[in-house]
């Protein structure tokens, strides 16, 4: 079983805001921008999809773990180079190998 301590967070719906630093020290956020898991938006079709930032495959990249309202829970791999890239959404299996799933009714 992957233990999920997750060190970097981002609490989001399906976009992702930028901070960029100001010269006075007030934060100012970005555009918001649609992550892509493979071909597809992040989390689409999704009840509250929440992604968080965790290296589930051990290869030193951050990989998505993404959670949704009904207690659904999949992972995209990232894909090294320049961009922030994700592969195709899978997902997070269960020591049993069964995909793992948190009933929150």
């Amino acid at each position: 079983m992957i233990n999920l301590t997750l060190r970097t967070a981002t609490t989001l719906l399906v976009a992702c805001a930028f901070v960029v630093g100001q010269p006075n020290g007030d934060p100012k956020f970005g555009e918001p921008k649609m992550l892509k898991a493979g071909d597809k938006n992040l989390g689409e079709g999704r009840l509250y999809p929440s992604p968080v930032f965790h290296d589930v495959d051990g290869d030193g990249l951050e990989d998505l773990v993404i959670g949704d309202l009904i207690g659904k829970v999949t992972w995209a791999r990232q894909i090294g180079g320049d961009e922030l890239k994700f592969g195709p959404e899978q997902p997070m299996l269960a020591a049993n190998k069964k995909p793992l799933k948190f009933d929150n009714w």
